[in-house]
């Protein structure tokens, strides 16, 4: 739990928003204290399960390594996509020796029992559309980076909590006179994807900072397969437990001599890469349906042979070259019947006559399309012009230079 104090909750959202230094621990904590007051506010919750919630959601982030879910990037590298955070932390609470005297056999079979679960109502505080930890973090990440993108009356949600039963099933939802509140909720995390969490600065950052670790292993500063549970699990938690924002640029600060070094050191005195060439992934920009789906759905192999090529083009080492595709994905948006998972399934709303309806269907605002999609291409300050063209070239879509002509002066 302590670690999480060395790492940032909002990874690079510093270079753009610079309050947003806040960390893990704090989240967890008024996290727990969310999933408290839900607890009370259902009323159907015994006190022993709203003891096992509470510690799990105080537990829930345990397994983000530095810049939160920056990292579940190169967990994704070096174990083929096979584990997240969630997965990680499961790991550490069954193996962890520390933990497991402090909690004790019952009580943490119970938790790991919790994480597992999808259709309780103590599931959904832990893990839903609307739990604990969205709840907390929309109005606590908005606090800090001073920007009132991500406020809602959240006082309203809470107080309008309501369990919605069919048939034997039970689900959180609201009741009919907080629905605006949840609307305001709804565009509140839409809000903040779109304007925080997915701000070019921070995209490219947090890009900057992938390569820097990936070239790290290749100098043989970061070993990968200590970062790979299914090689050794017990010498991956022992070293897993040692990372956290500061010391991973540490070492790679001391220790390489090459473009891991280059990369941190421009984070650290905010020389990011730019902007150099932008495409919305709509039918407006890219009519061929058949290119827009190619382009939307590239994987990290074919991105790198598009950096490859740029790169040639503009006669450009491709390791100064990244190309980002954003993708963002408000599932509270998003229809019941395209909802791929329980845990992503819309809010329900209880109706005075006691038949609950979704929030899809009750709010005017509801998205036909949840994704919103962009390609960039960033480079170096000094050479953006030369790879705008070659992007331009190379893609064969044209470019959407900035309006206020900031991009090129």
């Amino acid at each position: 739990m302590q670690r999480l104090l060395r790492i940032k909750q909002l990874a690079h959202t510093y270079v753009a928003y610079p309050s947003a230094v806040h960390t893990r621990f704090e989240h967890s904590l008024g996290a727990m204290h969310v999933s408290g007051r839900m607890c009370e506010r259902l009323g159907i919750i015994t006190e022993r399960n709203r003891r096992i919630v509470r510690i799990a959601v105080l537990l829930h982030d345990i397994g983000h390594g530095p810049f939160s879910h920056v990292f579940e990037k190169i967990l994704e590298y070096t174990t083929n996509g096979k584990y997240s955070h969630e997965d990680i932390g499961k790991k550490m609470l069954e193996n962890d020796k520390e933990l497991s005297s402090i909690l004790g056999k019952d009580l943490k079979s119970d938790i790991l029992n919790l994480y597992d679960e999808e259709e309780s109502i103590e599931s959904q505080i832990l893990s839903s559309s609307l739990d604990a930890d969205k709840l907390d973090y929309l109005r606590r990440d908005t606090h800090h980076i001073g920007a009132a993108y991500g406020l809602f009356d959240f006082e309203r949600v809470i107080r309008n909590l309501a369990v919605i039963k069919d048939g034997k099933d039970k689900y959180i939802g609201i009741e009919e006179k907080g629905k605006d509140a949840l609307e305001n909720y709804r565009l509140a995390r839409y809000l903040m994807h779109s304007q925080v969490y997915e701000h070019h600065a921070r995209l490219i950052a947090d890009d900057m900072f992938i390569r820097a670790v990936k070239f790290a292993m290749k100098e043989n500063i970061i070993d990968k397969d200590l970062l790979n549970p299914d090689k050794n699990l017990y010498k991956f938690l022992n070293y897993y437990r040692t990372l956290d924002d500061y010391n991973i640029q540490y070492v790679i600060m001391q220790k390489s001599k090459a473009k891991a070094k280059e990369l941190i050191t421009a984070i650290q005195n905010r020389q990011l890469f730019k902007r150099a060439y932008n495409i919305p992934l709509t039918s407006q920009a890219i009519p061929s349906y058949v290119k827009r789906e190619k382009l939307s759905y590239m994987d990290e192999q074919q991105i790198s042979k598009l950096e490859k090529k740029i790169g040639d083009e503009a006669s450009i080492d491709p390791a100064d070259i990244f190309v980002h595709i954003q993708s963002i994905n408000i599932k509270l948006y998003e229809r019941f019947e395209y909802a791929k998972s329980r845990k992503e399934r819309p809010i329900l709303v209880h109706r005075p006559d006691c038949t609950p309806s979704g929030m899809d269907e009750e709010s005017p605002f509801t998205a036909e399309f949840t994704h919103v999609r962009r390609l960039y291409v960033f480079c170096p300050f000094k050479v953006r012009k030369k790879v705008a063209k070659a992007a331009e070239s190379v893609i064969g879509i044209p470019n959407r230079y900035d309006p206020r002509k900031k991009i090129f002066p």
